[in-house]
C-alpha cells in the first residue's frame, strides 16, 4: 500500500484513517469493529477528516500510547500487524504513516468499558444487547441450544424420544430424572 493509494482510498468496512492526535480509547472502538467484522487496515497520521498527511514522527509519546491499545484497551487482546510507510507529509517533511492491519478475530471482542462494535460500511456501529448476541451465535461462541425456551413446558417435551434415547445410552433412570439431573435441561418453578 502506497501513500497515494491511502488518500484516494475511501473510508470503508476495511479501511479508516486516524490522525496521531486520536485518543487511545477512541482508538480502541475501530479496532474492535474491525476484527469483529472482516478486519481492516488503519492509516494512523492520516487525518479522518481532510485526509490531510500529518505523518507520526516527532509524536513518540503518543505513537507509543496508541501501539498499545490493542493490548490495554481491547478485551481479549487483539494481534494487530503494524507496519510503517515512509512519506511526505502537508508540510513537505520526510515522515511516516502507521499501517495497523487488524485481523477478523473468530471470538467477540470488546473494548476496555466492555461495548462492543462491529465495523458496517465506513462507520463503527455500537452493537446493542441483541446485535452482541447474534455475533456470539455467529462466532460460535453461544450456541442456540443453550438458550433456555421461555414459556416451554414439559408437556412440550417429547418424552417418548427421552425415553428412546436413554435406553440407547443405558441410562438406569427415569427419563424425566435424566432431564432434571443432567446439564439442566429441565428447572422446576414453583408457582407463586
Amino acid at each position: 500500500m502506497t501513500i497515494e493509494v491511502i488518500q484516494a482510498l475511501k473510508e470503508s468496512q476495511t479501511f479508516d484513517c486516524k490522525s496521531i492526535q486520536i485518543n487511545p480509547k477512541a482508538l480502541a472502538i475501530p479496532i474492535v469493529a474491525m476484527t469483529n467484522a472482516d478486519g481492516g487496515v488503519l492509516a494512523i497520521g492520516v487525518s479522518d477528516k481532510t485526509r490531510r498527511i500529518e505523518g507520526i514522527d516527532g509524536n513518540e509519546e503518543r505513537l507509543n500510547e496508541l501501539l498499545r491499545v490493542p493490548f490495554d484497551f481491547c478485551n481479549p487482546s487483539v494481534k494487530v500487524l503494524c507496519e510503517y510507510l515512509p512519506c511526505i507529509d502537508f508540510d513537505g517533511n520526510e515522515n511516516s504513516v502507521l499501517l495497523m492491519r487488524i485481523p477478523a478475530s473468530g471470538q467477540l471482542q470488546t473494548n476496555q468499558a466492555d461495548e462492543c462494535f462491529m465495523r458496517v460500511g465506513d462507520k463503527s456501529k455500537k452493537l446493542n444487547f441483541d446485535e452482541r448476541m447474534q455475533l456470539l451465535y455467529d462466532k460460535g461462541e453461544r450456541y442456540y441450544e443453550d438458550k433456555d425456551v421461555y414459556g416451554a413446558t414439559i408437556e412440550h417435551i417429547d418424552m417418548n424420544l427421552v425415553n428412546d434415547y436413554i435406553n440407547v445410552i443405558g441410562y438406569g433412570k427415569s427419563g424425566m430424572e435424566y432431564l432434571r439431573e443432567n446439564n439442566d435441561f429441565v428447572t422446576e418453578h414453583v408457582a407463586d
